[in-house]
């Protein structure tokens, strides 16, 4: 028994260490959060059936439409096409980011999503990212930050760092880049394919050919919905998820910094 208690107390003393290090590292990775304002969108059909969950996209618009006016996301992008009368089976989330900010410098999304699954019926399992330009590369550090809450991403015309690449590989990707961008070079798309696809990643990308760097006519393409809703998270049952301080020893550091920017990166759309 004097044993037993000799080699017990040793080795909790290090589980407790490890705990607390490893939450600690946690800590130090995670962001501030903060709530942006945001245009929200509600299928025609919402209501109709009182059970059903929908899936959600979060938009990511570019750097012009930054700061504190909610009707200048409606001139380009997804949003302007929701405005001018498309009708997708989605609930859209379209947050503004402030000026001085890129799609990294903060947690806006976990109070943004919160707040819209209090008020409505979403699909937890369906919840997708897209965006374009800054909003292309606010896509990818976004969904690098947390890959288990998105079911697919879009990025386009955007750009990330290949170390996100094993975080980025468990997220579903659909790629959308012109061949003719000055403002963001398809260079910057091509080497984050690559090194997905290198993983076996599940990983599309569209090359537009002969098109410069305003991409956002895909947005009116059906495509990329039907595409999104083929993907969805498998939820584990309760009783094989993981205990949550199993969850705390495995948890990984995810960097919060977002990509290295190109020249002229602060002033794309």
């Amino acid at each position: 028994m004097k044993n037993i208690k000799k080699h017990i107390i040793p080795v909790l003393f290090i589980l407790f260490s490890v705990l607390i290090f490893h939450k600690n590292a946690y800590a130090a990775g995670t962001l501030k959060k903060v709530k942006y304002n945001y245009l929200l969108h509600v299928p025609e059909d919402y209501g109709k059936d009182p059970n059903k969950k929908w899936p959600i996209i979060f938009y990511l618009h570019g750097r012009h439409a930054s700061g504190k006016n909610l009707e200048s996301l409606e001139r380009y992008g997804l949003p302007y096409y929701l405005e001018k009368g498309k009708k997708i089976d989605f609930i859209v989330v379209s947050p503004q980011c402030p000026w001085n900010k890129n799609w990294a410098s903060e947690d806006w999304f976990n109070p943004v999503y919160d707040e819209v699954a209090a008020k409505l019926k979403v699909d937890d399992s369906r919840v997708y990212l897209i965006g374009m330009s800054m909003g292309g590369f606010g896509t990818w550090a976004v969904a690098n930050r947390m890959p288990e809450r998105f079911a697919a991403i879009s990025p386009m015309c955007g750009g990330a760092d290949v170390k996100w690449a094993n975080q980025l590989s468990k997220v579903p990707t659909w790629v959308f880049h012109g061949t003719a961008d000055r403002s963001i070079p398809i260079s910057r798309s091509e080497v984050m394919v690559k090194a997905l696809e290198k993983l076996k990643a599940e990983i599309k990308f569209t090359r537009l050919k002969n098109m410069g760097h305003d991409i956002s006519k895909q947005f009116n393409d059906d495509n990329l919905y039907s595409w999104l809703l083929e993907h969805s998270l498998k939820k584990m049952p309760f009783w094989q998820e993981p205990l949550p301080f199993i969850k705390m020893i495995v948890a990984t550091k995810v960097l919060a910094t977002s990509p290295f920017k190109p020249a002229g990166y602060a002033s794309v759309e």
